[in-house]
């Protein structure tokens, strides 16, 4: 983090505003992807000695499991598109499957026994850091400046990924991309209840406390039963409500020159939980609802009032529909607090999400991968199938499904294929705009992502904190500090939300401050204020995240 704010402004605006005027995406891309047989040693007989094309490589890839793959369609041992990939790219792969969501436990076991895939692939920063510390993951400085041509390119065009990759020992150690900045957490209300029960829309958190509270009280479906919710504080539900004031995706927030250990803002959150709770507006057994599977059936049997989750899927919105016709959905902006009034989470435009195992015998083949897989018309493919048999070209040059029932069997398990893409390179396309949708339900949930867009994606209502994306790698002995105390400091603060009058959030804060002083948390927090005192004239910061946001747009939205 050695660039000073306004070097790295200017670089990264001069990277992307020569790519624009150039038209070039990434240098070497050409417009189909070669089979291997295509790609290998110069033809014989123009003067030149035959060369003997170069021994293929073989390498293991992780693959998140999510259970999603149509039983006809295969599995991550073969499917059309791993015979395609090993096909049409320049390496052979064999996809080795983690749980979604319990990824660390399997990576760490894979480690444990010296099997760990050669790439790996994770979304959680935290989970990366940890391998880092543990000295498991590679350098790959001299990796890519010798084996890459796309995504050193890449890094070329867009210097933050280098920034952000580079790890505390100045070496660089993860894989990233770059996608337009979108919403990613939402609130979904039913606006027919609302006019049911002629409420206004929630702009408050007292107002959302008493929106809440009649959805559960008032049979806003009509079946003379009590039998609706207001809110779901499982899934996503937590998160967003602490959102709303003003606690981030990690513990600490800026205040005036300094960046502090938040404590009074999560305890107004969980004082609102309680609220919730308390008022019967909620599931009481939400706790048991581990994954917020229960929610989702709440809501898409017409149960429940505001959807706090992320993205819809066509999936989704039918039931919702099948099973009460009527139902009509508007996107709800974070109410205004005490605090301010912020947003939910929302995507990383930036985002590291890769790395490759120490352990690797063939780096090369890695990154020849990595090249492959990040090409843009790789990304088009695995996004939308091949061109005239599962897509055709809008108005805009942009695909749009030949079959949705088709491509729902066919292509909709491949996102995770798609963990490196850097859809920003598909210029209009990969914007909402030009999201192509046929059936109604796909116009609608398009409008929605789109008034989702304008509901989250501000800088005048921002997150309310920096990502953990975008923070320092702790040390090993601080790390583990903030592990051990993590989930004690969780079940401190839901504790207060479920236990009525015995327990309270002002107990729990005490409760929590008290844990995370006598681990040694002050450590952490002094360890974070010294980092921010000496980099916040050139770290990735809020206004960062929006103004590269912006740039996106101003450059790529029409490209």
């Amino acid at each position: 983090m050695s660039m000073n704010k306004k070097r790295q402004r200017s670089i990264l605006k001069a990277g992307m505003t020569a790519l624009a005027l150039t038209g070039v995406i990434v240098a070497g891309c050409s417009a189909e992807p070669k089979t291997p047989d295509a790609a290998g040693s110069k033809p014989q007989g123009q003067g030149e000695k035959a060369q003997t094309p170069e021994a293929r490589g073989s390498i293991t890839v992780s693959m998140y499991e999510r259970n999603n793959i149509p039983p006809e369609e295969g599995n991550w041992d073969k499917n059309r598109w791993t015979e395609w990939v090993n096909k049409q790219g320049p390496v052979d792969v064999k996809y080795i499957t983690v749980p979604r969501w319990e990824s660390l436990q399997k990576f760490n076991a894979l480690f444990a026994t010296n099997s760990a895939p050669d790439l790996i692939l994770e979304y959680d920063t935290g989970y990366r850091n940890q391998w880092y510390a543990q000295k498991l993951l590679m350098p790959l400085d001299e990796v890519i400046e010798q084996h890459s041509t796309t995504y050193k390119e890449l890094m070329k065009q867009f210097p933050q990924l280098k920034k952000l990759g580079t790890k505390d020992d100045g070496k660089l150690y993860e894989i990233g991309k770059v996608t337009p900045l979108n919403a990613n957490h939402r609130i979904y209300i039913r606006e027919d209840w609302l006019q049911k029960l002629n409420l206004p829309m929630p702009a408050t958190t007292e107002e959302l406390l008493q929106t809440a509270k009649a959805f559960a009280s008032q049979d806003p479906d009509g079946n003379g039963k009590a039998d609706t919710f207001g809110l779901n504080l499982s899934g996503n539900g937590v998160s967003i409500l602490q959102h709303m004031f003003g606690f981030g995706e990690v513990q600490w927030r800026f205040e005036g020159d300094k960046f502090i250990h938040e404590w009074d803002r999560l305890k107004a959150a969980t004082a609102f939980q309680k609220q919730l709770f308390d008022a019967g507006a909620v599931d009481k057994d939400f706790l048991a609802d581990k994954n917020g599977e229960k929610a989702k059936q709440d809501f898409m049997s017409g149960k429940l009032g505001m959807y706090l989750h992320q993205e819809l899927t066509d999936k989704d919105y039918d039931a919702l529909k099948k099973n009460d016709a009527k139902a009509k959905l508007a996107m709800l902006p974070l109410p205004k607090s005490e605090f301010g009034q912020f947003s939910p989470v929302v995507s990383s435009p930036i985002q590291m999400v890769g790395a490759i195992n120490a352990g690797a015998k063939n780096p090369k083949a890695v990154m020849q991968y990595i090249d492959f897989m990040i090409k843009p018309e790789t990304a088009r493919t695995l996004e939308n199938g091949q061109e005239g048999v599962h897509w055709s070209k809008n108005e805009a040059g942009c695909p749009k499904p030949i079959d949705v029932e088709k491509n729902k069997k066919e292509i909709s398990y491949t996102a995770d294929m798609r963990m490196m893409s850097s859809l920003l390179l598909l210029g209009k396309c990969s914007f909402l705009e030009q999201r192509a949708g046929d059936t109604d339900t796909q116009k609608t949930l398009r409008q929605l992502a789109l008034d989702a867009n304008q509901a989250y994606v501000s800088k005048d209502r921002p997150i309310p904190t920096l990502k953990p994306e975008y923070l320092p790698v702790l040390p090993q002995d601080l790390a583990l500090i903030v592990k051990n105390t993590e989930q004690q400091i969780k079940d401190a603060w839901m504790k207060a939300v479920v236990s009525g009058a015995g327990y309270t959030a002002d107990q729990a804060e005490k409760d929590t401050k008290s844990i995370w002083e006598k681990s040694g948390g002050l450590r952490v927090d002094e360890f974070y204020a010294k980092w921010y005192e000496a980099n916040k004239a050139n770290a990735f910061l809020l206004k960062d995240l929006y103004q590269f946001g912006e740039d996106a747009v101003k450059l790529y939205g029409n490209k």
